[in-house]
């Protein structure tokens, strides 16, 4: 599935060579196979694995992670990691020690650090720098060029970062010259992690407690990490305190991706194997990534939670999954549902085009701001497919209309259309050719792999 080319020694250390996944590739018929014990572990979070390597860094100790997700997304993360200095060093497969440093110590003149297409990685580097001693400016590749930043550098700008838009206003590059932040309060006022966990990193190492005002409570992986290794952070629905304290080193074990589960539980959905029970391993189960489950429920999907006792901060389940009957439609609607399942909504449109009746998304305008306008590119999607599909301004609704089976489709740079589109070939039980499947690796360059289980790939 993959062609090896080479890699700087830590990466290769970690994750061995890394891949350059097939762009091009040709599927056949769905496989029909009876019996098969149907026994999964998603690959590991990478939300988590980014949050962690980051808080690892501003650590007092040396800390060290098992399990770090393989993708793009984390490489960008540890390579500009190691370009500010932090000691990073592969200890077994997927498993890092990272000794933190200071903000006084993170000290790099004139260094460009390139987040590759990761938001995560780019907004939460420009919180951190800003506190710092470094004077370095943050970039991404085109598509990360174009995402919007301003919800993270205004309210930095408000605790007193120094921070220059070297192109298009509230998009990267940025500059950061680094300083002592001011402690006070901020407000977020977008629905989405990312800016509230940024401010929570820059409140973490402020001189005074950093409070966030916020719209809707999202994923909460950077509070859990912190108020784990020491850092007082509380909250309700609409506010955050974060009072200033240098974390302490930790081992963490990164659990399975709700978001990779997800995607095997949508194939699996989607296959002749429907009717055969799924059973996924270590799975975390975080109340505000797991919207995905919810809404399956919905559908009329059972799945069960196996709790699984862990040490770490997240709490973590196997999941048995199984469909009893046809696909229902259902409405997915309100911001604590929408966010717990942002990276999903995709699949379920996938999803909802072989139920019993119509799907309707709301609420979900941020999908417009993600690798690509995730509506738009959803609908067209389910448009190339022949399913049935209308975007809204916040959302999107499916009529019930089996895929059909298109000759070849050139799908957008999005991870999370690319395996929509997966789930979608999957549905229409026939051979098809998908162009752009490389964008996967953002997030999971083993999809291909995940896939093969239920059809066979070529590369072409």
């Amino acid at each position: 599935m993959t062609v090896v080319i080479s890699d700087e020694p830590l990466m290769s250390q970690l994750f061995g060579p890394v891949g350059q996944l097939a762009d091009r590739i040709r599927l056949h018929v769905p496989h029909a196979r009876d019996g098969r014990r149907w026994d999964l572990t998603p690959h590991p979070d990478k939300a988590i694995s980014q949050r962690a390597t980051l808080l690892a860094a501003l650590a007092d100790g040396t800390s060290r992670i098992h399990g770090l997700a393989d993708c793009r997304d984390v490489r960008a993360n540890l390579r500009a990691l190691t370009s500010l200095g932090v000691g990073i060093r592969a200890t077994g497969p997927a498993t890092a020690e990272i000794t933190g440093r200071t903000l006084d110590g993170l000290r790099g003149s004139g260094l460009v650090l390139d987040a590759g297409n990761s938001a995560t990685t780019s907004r939460l580097l420009l919180a951190i720098l800003a506190g710092s001693g470094a004077d370095c400016t943050v970039t991404g590749n085109e598509l990360l060029r174009m995402r919007p930043m301003a919800e993270v550098v205004q309210p930095l700008r408000e605790l007193g970062a120094d921070l220059t838009e070297l192109g298009e206003p509230g998009r990267l590059p940025v500059r950061v010259r680094g300083s002592r932040l001011s402690g006070g309060t901020v407000n977020v006022a977008v629905d989405s992690a990312q800016p509230v966990s940024a401010l929570l990193f820059a409140g973490s190492q402020a001189s005074g407690p950093v409070r966030i005002t916020r719209r809707t409570p999202a994923r909460d992986h950077t509070e859990r990490l912190l108020r784990w290794t020491g850092v007082p952070v509380t909250e309700s629905d609409t506010e955050l305190l974060v009072t200033p304290g240098r974390p302490r080193a930790f081992e963490f074990a990164v659990p399975g991706d709700p978001s990779g589960a997800a995607l095997l539980i949508a194939m699996h959905l989607a296959s002749p194997q429907a009717g055969q029970e799924l059973t996924l391993r270590r799975v975390g189960v975080n109340p505000r990534r797991t919207g995905f489950l919810r809404i399956l429920r919905t559908m009329g999907v059972r799945v069960h939670e196996l709790p699984v006792a862990d040490e770490g901060p997240e709490p973590v389940a196997d999941l048995v999954v199984s469909l009893p009957a046809d696909l229902t439609g259902t409405e997915v609607a309100g911001p604590l549902l929408v966010q717990s399942a942002i990276d999903e909504l995709p699949l379920v449109a996938a999803l909802a085009t072989a139920a019993t009746g119509p799907t309707v998304i709301r609420d979900a305008s941020e999908m417009r701001d993600k690798d690509t306008d995730r509506i738009a590119t959803t609908v067209r999607l389910l448009h190339d497919f022949g399913a049935r599909a209308e975007a809204t301004a916040d959302g999107l609704v499916v009529e019930p209309h089996r895929p059909s089976v298109p000759r070849h489709i050139s799908l957008p740079s999005d991870h999370r259309v690319v395996f929509a589109a997966f789930v979608l070939a999957l549905l229409s039980g026939g051979a098809t050719e998908l162009q752009g499947v490389s964008s996967a690796a953002t997030s999971h360059p083993g999809a291909l792999d995940d896939l093969a289980r239920y059809v066979s790939v070529d590369v072409l």
